[in-house]
């Protein structure tokens, strides 16, 4: 039995660099457990290779077997990403542009945050409520929390999920709508997978009744090509403006600059926002639409 020929090599690639392919092609590939042959496909690297890169990053925790014969990322590998992050600013930063963010827009005004443990969800990071806060929402402690994490409920959730990796956008499908979330929350998968598509077009996402009686717009803080978090601002539904232009145009000019934050580049000016076309009547599109 002859054994396939190996994918081709990239040009210059150097056993470090193998290293950083192997690793990557991790990211690339659903689920969470690979074998050689997989990853070295995923990396256009020799089996034999990887799988010698593989067996090299067992002693550090980079790479850890499980089950036998099949590699996932290790703590090793967990520990690279802690140091990154803990570098990123934190809410100290970020609250003087959720405040200018909320006082312009009389909104309440959000950062969340990724959070990869146990699948892909977000976390609350800072917010300037105004004179709103979380219990102005009215959910029961419990439903509020669930429905803040998940990236299945709400524009922050889209504008995170839209920036992720294909294998997670896979996962996240797997997750169910909490049970809190409002009308505007899309639950069949086409639904979801086409306002993350929407989201990557526009530079932003809208939902009406994120929460029964909010309406939201968000937008992705990105580290380079990375998703960080989402910049969001909820307002009461009758209060929400039927042309969202302005409120588009300010919350991704605020991501824009946690974006220049985040990537230490500074409070620089962030980037011009996109143009956002004059919306139509809202009280006439259906829920679940991110275009009003």
């Amino acid at each position: 039995m002859t054994e396939s020929a190996p994918a081709a090599r990239p040009p210059g690639t150097t056993p470090a660099r193998g290293i950083m392919l192997v690793a990557r092609a991790f990211t690339r590939l659903s689920g969470t457990a690979h074998s050689p042959a997989e990853l070295a496909a995923a990396a256009r690297l020799d089996t034999a290779a990887v799988h010698r890169i593989l067996r090299s990053g067992l002693s550090g925790g980079t790479f850890v077997e499980a089950p036998p014969g099949r590699y996932r990322l290790g703590p090793g590998a967990a520990r690279v990403g802690i140091h990154a992050m803990a570098a990123a600013p934190g809410p100290r930063a970020a609250r003087p542009v959720l405040d200018r963010l909320g006082r312009l827009l009389d909104a309440f005004a959000v950062l969340w945050v990724l959070s990869p443990y146990g699948g892909p969800s977000k976390t609350h990071a800072a917010s300037a409520p105004g004179r709103y806060g979380f219990d102005a929402l009215g959910l029961a402690p419990a439903r509020l929390v669930e429905v803040g994490q998940s990236l299945r409920a709400g524009a922050s959730g889209q504008a995170i999920a839209a920036h992720l990796p294909r294998p997670l956008v896979a996962a996240v499908l797997t997750e169910p709508v909490p049970a809190g979330a409002g009308p505007g929350a899309p639950r069949g998968a086409a639904d979801f997978l086409a306002a993350l598509e929407r989201v990557r077009r526009t530079g932003y996402a809208a939902i009406r009744e994120e929460i029964p009686g909010w309406d939201s717009v968000a937008a992705p803080v990105l580290w380079g090509g990375t998703v960080y978090g989402a910049v969001t601002i909820l307002k009461p539904s009758p209060l929400m403006p039927r042309d969202l232009s302005l409120l588009a145009t300010a919350t991704t000019a605020a991501a824009g600059q946690l974006s220049h934050l985040v990537s230490g580049t500074g409070p620089a000016t962030p980037p011009r926002p996109r143009p956002t076309p004059r919306t139509e009547d809202r009280t006439a599109m259906p829920y679940g639409t991110t275009d009003w």
